[in-house]
């Protein structure tokens, strides 16, 4: 499976190495206790909520070191 900005936030959680890289750029999301609510979201659409603290250019850097996943 390839991980891009389409990819959602519970398929991430799922693969250990996308885990690390989602706690690099988002530290603390994976023990957030609004997380349940958010795994069916996109990193592209969770960037769309200001209380995620995922500006573009921050989406762009996780994307960029999701993609070496396999």
């Amino acid at each position: 499976m390839t991980f891009n900005e389409n990819s959602k936030l519970g398929d991430l959680l799922q693969n250990d190495s996308a885990k690390v890289v989602l706690e690099k750029h988002l530290p603390g999301i994976t023990t957030n206790t609004m997380l349940s609510m958010a795994l069916g979201f996109t990193l592209k659409q969770l960037s769309g909520f200001p209380q995620a603290e995922l500006s573009e250019a921050k989406l762009m850097e996780l994307v960029d070191d999701l993609k070496d996943i396999k």
